[in-house]
């Protein structure tokens, strides 16, 4: 009895492992190294991204500045956030409130107490926020940054970039997703930068770390600038952060009156 053939001519076995090897071909590897010098940099990776997971809440207050091509503002903020997903984060001009940043974990409403616009609510539970502040980022990456973690996304390569030869800038790449995040840090592996890159490695945005403060046992980064590609940017100054403090879960629901 003859073999039973592919249409085209290739018995199906063959096709197998062409099948594999375009399968596997859409996988994002890195260039290849010593393995140990790939630990290395997976450890260290993971070591930036543990910082500060003790820290599951926190209160405080700091300033905003959003700067874009046609205006630049500055707002004082206050906030109480606990993870992974609860927000409530108040912009302030002159002490009066603005605008309201209200995540309950199931979705995120945007309250405006000047009525610039009506009351908004996502369906989305994490939604990206550059539809409201101007900058391309989610919002689980601004509970992360007012929880003092660092908001790199899971990954599951990581490996020093082949010209660094003090090993301090990594690349963090996930199987079956295209972008790819950059890391750099200083000779504690305290981070400096972290960038998110597109398919081709051009900057989508970044987020500079420009200065540290300790409380009580954690070591909180306090003065970030967060720009992208178009050169829109969010200075984040926090001048006052308590960690772990108790909130009640009432701070993360709307009033009747939607505030």
């Amino acid at each position: 009895m003859k073999n039973k053939r592919h249409p085209a001519g290739f018995p199906l076995i063959l096709m197998i492992p062409v099948f594999l090897v375009l399968v596997s071909g859409c996988a994002r590897l890195g260039p290849q190294a010593d393995p140990a010098l790939d630990q290395k940099a997976h450890s260290l990776a993971t070591d930036v991204r543990s910082q500060n997971q003790g820290v599951t809440a926190s209160t405080g207050t700091g300033w905003v500045e959003l700067e874009t091509d046609s205006r630049k503002e500055r707002f004082k903020i206050a906030w109480a956030a606990t993870a992974p997903n609860l927000l409530r984060l108040t912009f302030l001009v002159s002490g009066h409130p603005v605008e309201t940043i209200v995540a309950t974990g199931a979705h995120v409403s945007f309250i405006s107490h000047t009525r610039k616009h009506k009351p908004h609510t996502t369906l989305s539970s994490d939604p990206d926020l550059k539809k409201f502040i101007h900058v391309p980022i989610k919002l689980s990456e601004m509970i992360a940054i007012l929880l003092g973690q660092i908001p790199v996304q899971p990954f599951d390569q990581a490996w020093f970039k082949p010209e660094n030869s003090g090993f301090s800038s990594l690349i963090l790449a996930k199987k079956w997703r295209s972008t790819l995040q950059q890391l750099y840090t200083d000779k504690a592996g305290r981070v400096q930068q972290l960038s998110f890159l597109d398919e081709n490695n051009n900057l989508l945005y970044g987020i500079a770390y420009l200065d540290y403060q300790a409380y009580e046992k954690f070591f909180i980064p306090v003065t970030l600038l967060i720009q992208d590609v178009q050169g829109r940017k969010i200075h984040v100054t926090l001048t006052r952060f308590v960690p772990n403090p108790p909130i009640k879960a009432s701070v993360f629901r709307l009033t009747e009156s939607g505030s």
